[in-house]
């Protein structure tokens, strides 16, 4: 047998650790997000580089050095010259990885040039990476103070930037160069070079291209263009950030606030005169947010003319704590009306005063609000939205800016010897990493929010760090020990102004106890920190060490709240993923869109959003993060077909979920029989094929439908087929039965049977049930109504449109009829009536699928004058009989369509029938590539 070489080897064992089964608990080195780890490790272990430390090769490094060093003289001068050797020297003690730098070198003119000194004299410029942790030309782009001083990017990082916390990138090359080595040695047998562009994917990959110019373009903070004129591509998350700083910086500029003379009369007014115009509390507000003040009389203010002007669900009271300032704070703060204002005796220090001053709070909820800072829009709502999208949540904290929009953090993280990160600072808040909600070490205190009982608890910050500093990494910690949750809020967004009050040098002024107390946490959670990485290893995943298992979620389009069952769906499906302990990505693959209503209420529950420009195609975030997703779950034919190939090779470890929503092809075959369409009937076989063949190709099915089940099995198709069923709550409506006088039909018009079915009722049914039934009213509720729906609206035909709650329509219906012609797949219109407890008449077909029990839970009618009759029948049922209609509906929502139920289908899905190795990782989760 041909001896294999290195190359062959090296890609052989990197199959073998991409395909590696095992679970997490036994093997720890075969967790998904470790992978990338183990590559990095045999990548060095296959180094055509490999070096023998020796005196006798020390001394050849240091002579090489001062050479090469010496020829930057006449190009450069004594200074570059001096700093290229000085940056050799530190170099070859540090962690600078030769072994994968050299797989960089390889078939370049520099093949045989120490890596080291490569990087110091050319590799910068060409933006090789020093190491897997590393990614030069990110760090060169995103500090451009280190690229101006034309220090050693790698060099200014390990001596400063990781004491500085300066944001760091992995490198972006080590799967492509393994991928490239597969088609070198032509082994992989899975890619040739006509059926990938290796050499587009390395320069998009491998240069800061896509780490950093096009995302540090933020539109909206040009100057010039207003919020209202951003094209749809031009939106960012954060977008509001930008508008609420410049109306601090205008009302710090209209009162000469930050001036030698500041007009305080009427800075002061103004706020009071913006905090008299909100509406009074009655009773016990919901949150009480506590602003903890010494000094700084201008950020206070500009602190509570924000918050006065702040519109929130909840209501809030606003207790302003000073702290004995020595400024004008108690000249002027008292002044204020719509606030309480209470002044301690002496200066007591920042956890004195925020514990005293909480003993005045009423609220369900204390917030803790930094006085320099400026609340932006939905700033609270999305802070305490928080504690009820992840159950079991002790506490929760904003997401941070500089008043220029850049990110000041988005989470903290905590390493093993105490120090701990502001994660993402400076960076571009708007990348998807920074914009979904997810469990973390700490939230900074400039904005955190817990119950006011859990506070009374804990007994406040623990005055074991007084006066100030680590009291709120420290309470994150104390509410994890308490098996509760630290959650980052990304859309609750706050602008702060950083160090105001106590500066920011560690070496003077209160600021200096931030190292006294870092000794003081270090040695108080020693047991805990064990488990964290050392400082700066892997940020990426540090941020969220404890999540083992990532599925991807790839749909046409990002699903929107009430607008449709098929979004409800998938929003459904990603919970559930969390409920098993999943960190759930998502991906638009049709537009790659962010959409700020849609998809920030994703990023709100936890999933990672992965949206342009900051992604913009499969194969890249493929090459970038396919190794670490243990499931690509793939939604709708046309994703799968575009798809699956392509996750096959760039993400061969994953296993590959197909959910088909309904069988394209029924629909289609339904519809050309109603419309007699002989073009449509030979679309739908085409169809057919194409969705049979997609069955077969992936590694597991699930269907919404009984039936299609049945139809799959008898086509042949052999891979496992797993019933899901949709899911609803079932809810509790008080209003009496007389009270209910309409006949309601729901759908989104976009969808062909909606439509249809919409304008049969119209033409055929209505007009007979209209004149039998003189006091009721049909409502058309559902988004996208067109024209022809919208004329037909009057006196007793309502055409909502998209409404925001579904409770009130039904709530005002007797009965719910759904008329469908043609379709395929659940109904979740039919399901979502009777999980409101409104009798259902449904066509036979509007109700396949779903193992209901006709004449009891349901009742079906297919011809104009059988629906007819059944709707009469059951609209003039007495209330006893209605509600024992309603009663039994629901019950088969609580037993059938349960999220229980849910996540049973799920669990087979993923692990196989007998549904084993979930039980011990499944949990209450609501958390969520890197």
């Amino acid at each position: 047998m041909k001896p294999q070489s290195a190359g062959a080897r090296l890609v052989h064992e990197f199959a073998a650790l991409s395909k590696a089964a095992g679970a997490p608990e036994d093997r720890p080195e075969d967790r998904p997000e470790d992978r990338i780890e183990a590559l990095y490790r045999f990548v060095a272990r296959y180094s055509l580089a490999q070096r023998r430390p020796d005196f006798g090769a020390a001394m050849t490094d240091w002579i090489g050095d001062a050479v090469w060093s010496m020829r930057l003289l006449r190009r450069q001068g004594l200074r570059a010259a001096f700093m290229a050797y000085l940056a050799m020297r530190y170099l070859r003690r540090s962690p600078f990885d030769e072994a994968f730098y050299a797989l960089q070198l390889q078939e370049t003119p520099w093949a045989n040039l120490s890596p080291v000194r490569h990087y110091v004299l050319f590799g910068v410029a060409d933006y090789f990476d020093p190491a897997p942790g590393f990614n030069t030309g990110y760090y060169l782009l995103a500090h451009d103070d280190v690229r101006r001083s034309g220090v050693n990017p790698f060099v200014h990082y390990l001596k400063y930037g990781r004491i500085e916390q300066r944001h760091v990138e992995p490198s972006a090359r080590v799967d492509l160069f393994i991928r490239s080595m597969a088609q070198k040695y032509d082994v992989s047998g899975e890619m040739t070079q006509d059926e990938f562009d290796l050499p587009s994917a390395l320069e998009a990959m491998a240069t800061p291209k896509i780490e950093g110019v096009e995302t540090l373009a933020w539109p909206c903070r040009d100057k010039k263009m207003q919020r209202g004129d951003l094209k749809p591509y031009d939106v960012r998350p954060d977008d509001t950030v930008i508008a609420q700083a410049g109306l601090a910086a205008a009302f710090l500029s209209a009162h000469s606030l930050l001036s030698d003379k500041p007009q305080w009369e009427a800075a002061t007014a103004a706020v009071g005169t913006a905090g008299r115009a909100r509406p009074a509390c009655s009773g016990a507000p919901d949150v009480s947010i506590i602003i903890p003040v010494y000094g700084q009389l201008a950020y206070t203010l500009n602190c509570l003319d924000g918050l006065f002007r702040h519109e929130s669900k909840y209501s809030f009271e606003i207790i302003v704590g000073d702290d004995a300032s020595l400024d004008e704070s108690a000249q002027w703060l008292g002044r204020i009306d719509g606030l309480t204002y209470q002044r301690h005796p002496v200066n007591a220090g920042f956890i004195a005063n925020c514990n005293a001053t909480a003993k005045l709070a009423q609220g369900r909820f204390i917030v803790f609000l930094n006085n320099d800072t400026r609340v932006c829009e939905g700033w609270l709502d999305h802070l305490i939205d928080t504690f009820g999208h992840f159950p079991g949540t002790g506490l929760a904290g904003s997401k941070l800016f500089y008043p220029d929009g850049a990110l000041q953090e988005a989470g903290g993280i905590v390493w093993q010897d105490g120090s701990a990160w502001n994660y993402g600072r400076n960076d571009d808040p708007n990348r998807p990493r920074y914009s979904y909600a997810r469990e973390v070490d700490y939230v900074s205190g400039a904005a955190i929010a817990l119950p006011r009982a859990l506070w009374q608890q804990l007994d406040g910050f623990d005055t074991l760090y007084a006066p100030a500093y680590y009291e709120d990494t420290d309470l994150a910690f104390r509410v994890r020990k308490a098996s509760l949750r630290v959650v980052m809020q990304p859309l609750s967004r706050l602008i702060h102004y950083e160090g105001k009050t106590s500066g920011t040098d560690t070496a003077t002024g209160a600021k200096a106890y931030q190292l006294v107390n870092a000794d003081k946490f270090r040695a108080r959670w020693a047991g805990v920190l064990n488990h964290h990485r050392p400082n700066g290893e892997m940020p990426w995943l540090e941020k969220e060490r404890d999540k083992t298992r990532r599925v991807l979620i790839v749909d046409a389009t990002t699903p929107t709240r009430s607008t449709d069952a098929g979004s409800a769906a998938t929003i459904a499906l990603m919970k559930q993923y969390q409920a098993l302990g999943f960190k759930v990505s998502f991906v638009p693959e049709d537009n790659f869109l962010f959409q700020p209503d849609a998809t920030g209420y994703l990023q709100s529950i936890g999933i990672e959003c992965l949206y342009a420009p900051y992604e913009a195609g499969m194969s890249r975030l493929l090459l970038r993060y396919g190794d670490l997703f243990e499931i690509v779950h793939l939604i709708r034919p046309g994703i799968a077909a575009r798809n699956l190939e392509l996750i096959r090779r760039l993400a061969p470890a994953a296993k590959i979920l197909y959910l088909n929503a309904d069988l394209h092809y029924l629909r289609m075959e339904r519809q050309a029989a109603v419309e007699k369409d002989t073009d449509l009937l030979a679309q739908s076989q085409e169809m057919k094929v194409r969705e049979i063949a997609l069955a077969k190709a992936v590694d597991v099915n699930l269907v919404h439908s009984t039936s299609e089940k049945s139809l799959l099995e008898a086509e042949g198709v052999t891979q496992p087929i797993i019933y899901y069923p949709l899911t609803e709550a079932a809810v509790d409506v008080q209003l009496a039965t007389q009270a209910r006088t309409d006949i309601m039909f729901l759908g989104g018009y976009n969808h062909p049977p909606n439509l249809d079915a919409a304008l049969w009722l119209l033409d055929e049914l209505w007009p007979r049930l209209a004149a039998q039934l003189p006091q009721a009213r049909l409502l058309l509720v559902g988004a996208n109504p067109p024209p022809a729906l919208l004329a037909r609206a009057g006196s007793r035909i309502e055409v909502t449109g998209l409404v925001d709650e579904l409770a009130p329509w039904f709530a005002r219906s007797r009965v719910f009829i759904a008329p469908l012609r043609y379709g395929a797949g659940a109904k979740g219109k039919v399901l979502a009536a009777m999980a409101h407890g409104v009798p259902v008449l449904a066509t036979a077909i509007a109700a396949e699928g779903m193992p209901f029990e006709p004449g009891k839970s349901i009742f079906i009618a297919d011809t104009a004058d059988e629906i007819i009759r059944e709707t009469l029948r059951l609209y003039q049922l007495n209330d006893k009989a209605w509600q024992s209609v309603a009663d039994v509906a629901q019950a088969y929502v609580r037993t059938e369509h349960s999220t229980d139920a849910g996540l049973s289908a799920l669990r087979r899905a993923i692990e196989g029938d007998q549904g084993q190795g979930m039980s011990a990782l499944s949990h209450p989760a609501a958390d969520t590539a890197a």
